[in-house]
């Protein structure tokens, strides 16, 4: 792949890591289990997930500009989706500071911004699968459903919260869509052995780096399940670092 093909694909990366992280903690926001502590320290870390998305998004426009050309691979849709978050994330977070309105009044923008990251979840994929693109299928669910979920565990992890079965939720859910993702990758292993016999490396050589970085990102981030112990944040961020890695190389393996 060429260069601007990696940076797309790393800003889609950021982006849908972003969108997934907000659906668990808006869901956790949601809950109401979180107390007032909890609850602001979330808030504090809240901005993350917004300049995930404004990096992504500066990314994906520099890269077009700098080929000055559309790639049609990618969805328009984006720049319209990180706008309006960002904004709904402002008007939340004035509201949150200087205790505008009512609780239930600021849980509804919360829920707006919930239902607007499924919106565009299911618009990326419709869009993806319309398009007959099965790595980027495969890359969505893995980004938003693991790569999504353990930003999210690390970022409840640093506002040290206490809801703890999520401590086991996340993970447990983390490793079904790991599992997923490594049966659909096992499917055509004989074919990408095949075609090194006839010099083409790249894809196994993608599909192998993949799920090894999954593979290990994994293992991390169930090692607090294991050893029954508290998660670690340097653990998970180094987990997120991995599955950034496998998510960018699983589009050269399908």
């Amino acid at each position: 792949m060429q260069w601007n093909n990696w940076s797309i694909l790393l800003s889609e990366v950021l982006e849908q890591f972003a969108i997934g992280a907000f659906i668990i903690i808006g869901g956790v926001m949601l809950s109401g289990k979180l107390c007032f502590g909890q609850h602001d320290r979330v808030m504090k870390l809240l901005p993350l997930i917004s300049w995930l998305l404004i990096a992504s998004l500066l990314i994906r426009e520099a890269t077009l500009m700098m080929v000055q050309s559309s790639i049609n691979v990618t969805n328009s849709s984006a720049v319209v989706f990180v706008l309006v978050f960002v904004a709904l994330t402002l008007v939340y977070s004035l509201c949150e500071n200087r205790l505008i309105g009512k609780d239930g009044s600021r849980k509804i923008i919360v829920a707006i911004m919930l239902l607007w990251s499924i919106a565009y979840v299911i618009d990326i994929l419709s869009f993806s699968a319309g398009s007959g693109h099965v790595s980027a299928v495969m890359r969505i669910i893995f980004s938003v459903g693991f790569g999504g979920s353990l930003l999210a565990h690390a970022m409840l992890v640093k506002a040290q919260h206490k809801v703890d079965p999520l401590n086991i939720a996340l993970p447990i859910f983390g490793t079904f869509i790991g599992v997923i993702i490594l049966i659909v990758a096992s499917l055509d292993v004989a074919t990408l052995i095949d075609q090194t016999h006839h010099g083409i490396l790249l894809p196994f050589v993608w599909r192998i780096v993949s799920v090894g970085c999954l593979l290990i990102a994994t293992g991390l981030w169930l090692m607090s399940l294991l050893t029954k112990t508290k998660p670690v944040l340097a653990m998970l961020a180094c987990a997120c670092t991995l599955a950034i890695i496998a998510s960018l190389t699983i589009n050269g393996g399908f």
